[in-house]
């Protein structure tokens, strides 16, 4: 495989859509090559390496696959969601953060209706499935979950927990003129798929 190695911040060289949102926020996913001396390299394609110094602590979950059994009332969840045809919202991604897990920065309060961050109150059945009660400050939302819906258990982790070949989700911001600074990351096991922040 030929690689091509990028120390950021030379980062704004195309790299796909691993790469977010604006010129202040990048996330890029993929499977981890290397990790050591405070640089970690990921490949997040086929003939591409990226390395990023990764040594400011961020908050770091271990994320693995769950099962919709496993939401119970009292979990602390993310809920990404989209506009269900009949009416309503329908999870499209859960995350349940057990306790000392790290949460996405700035979305312990959100209650938009694509990503909320709240107490799972009640999971109720019924002949169109299961549906979730989410309790927050200013009241509650009902979502529901969808057969193909996604749940993640996301626990907390340390920089120890990211080995090569497996696979990790980092977030950070980057000034203009600057390197990246790792805010958050989240590593998953080998041969899954991304693990969501």
């Amino acid at each position: 495989m030929r690689a091509l190695v990028l120390v950021l911040p030379a980062l704004l060289l195309a790299a796909g859509p691993c790469l977010a949102q604006n010129a202040d926020d990048v996330r890029i996913s993929g499977r981890v090559e290397k990790f050591e001396r405070g640089l970690i390299s990921v490949s997040p394609s086929q003939g591409i390496v990226l390395t990023i110094r990764f040594d400011a602590k961020p908050g770091i979950n271990s994320m693995r696959r769950a099962k919709p059994a496993d939401l119970k009332a009292g979990m602390q969840v993310a809920v990404e969601a989209k506009t269900n045809p009949t009416g309503g919202l329908m999870a499209s991604q859960v995350i349940i953060y057990e306790q000392g897990a790290e949460r996405a920065a700035g979305a312990a309060a959100s209650t938009e209706p694509s990503d909320v961050v709240a107490r799972l109150s009640a999971v109720t059945q019924s002949a169109d499935g299961a549906q979730l009660t989410l309790a927050y400050k200013e009241g509650e939302r009902k979502i529901a979950l969808a057969k193909e819906s996604v749940v993640w258990i996301a626990r907390p982790a340390s920089a120890e927990d990211i080995k090569p070949g497996a696979l990790i989700t980092l977030s950070g911001t980057k000034p203009v003129d600057g390197e990246i600074h790792v805010i958050k990351a989240s590593v998953g096991p080998a041969g899954g798929d991304n693990p969501p922040l």
